[in-house]
């Protein structure tokens, strides 16, 4: 089982623009985060790391803007090392949305929200007041005036990317973006994270354990397990490989099981990763 996992892995190119090699973690009670850790982002790109609960992926990207420092090993953003000198330039590059969207809402309205992180930067009122409505303008929330307590969770989740995005990052990181929404917010949400990439140049980073949604937006998957990085590659070899998945603790997209199970992979057509590719298949 091993070798046909870990044949799957692709060497690191060099224009990685972020580095984790061999990274490992352990809490104050002794649990271990991450372990051996290995992964990259490259530009322009959507990677998703996926695993079951527990398998590392929140540790690790809390990792990659510095929130966390690595026992051992070592990461590198734009050709820096994370460590206590470079952690504020790099927190400026990689922008971190927390699966707990109301971790990250604080301020009076949603317009304070959104402008706090670029005060930080010390842009003046009136240069963050702009970011801010370009960061809204992006995800589409009107609602600048409302007490983000009281938004729906969708909502919630907006400002909370709009307020990184007002920082200019040029990684976003997100921790499972759509894991308690209704359909209708789910999809907004994935069509915000692909224009990201698609019309503003920035690469996604995506921590979840939603197969579908990985087949919908990856550029490339990642599988994580016992807090490291098992195999990765294009989401058309990964996610069809239902051994691999398995082992992970996870399952095969709909689309794939659908493709698979009606013995379509018989007639040499691309595997298909959304249903609009596999209906006319079927037909």
């Amino acid at each position: 089982m091993e070798s046909d996992i870990h044949h799957l892995a692709g060497a690191e190119r060099e224009d990685a623009i972020v580095h984790v090699d061999c990274v490992s973690h352990r809490y104050p009670d002794g649990t271990e985060g991450i372990h051996n850790m290995c992964f990259s982002v490259y530009p322009k790109e959507i990677v998703t790391l996926c695993g079951p609960n527990g398998a590392g992926k929140s540790t690790l990207i809390e990792h990659i803007n510095g929130l966390m420092m690595p026992d051992k090993g070592r990461i590198r953003v734009f050709g820096m090392d994370i460590d206590k000198k470079n952690v504020s330039a790099i927190r400026k590059l990689v922008g971190l949305v927390f699966q707990d969207a109301d971790s990250q809402l604080f301020s009076p309205t949603v317009m304070d929200d959104v402008m706090f992180g670029p005060l930080n930067l010390g842009l003046t009122v009136e240069e963050a007041r702009k970011r801010a409505e370009w960061a809204l303008d992006v995800v589409g929330m009107k609602e600048t005036n409302k007490i983000p307590h009281y938004l729906s969770g969708g909502q919630k989740r907006l400002v909370a990317i709009a307020g990184i995005l007002a920082m200019k990052p040029q990684i976003l990181v997100v921790d499972e973006p759509t894991g308690d929404l209704d359909p209708s917010n789910a999809k907004r949400i994935e069509d915000i994270l692909r224009s990201l990439r698609d019309e503003h140049g920035i690469s996604v980073v995506i921590a979840l354990h939603d197969m579908d949604m990985a087949a919908r937006l990856a550029d490339r998957v990642c599988i994580v397990r016992g807090g490291s990085v098992i195999a990765e590659g294009k989401p058309e070899d990964i996610l069809y490989d239902e051994r691999l998945l398995q082992s992970a603790g996870l399952e095969m997209p709909m689309v794939a099981k659908l493709f698979t199970d009606l013995g379509l992979k018989s007639k040499g057509v691309k595997r298909p990763l959304s249903l609009e590719q596999l209906i006319p298949l079927i037909k």
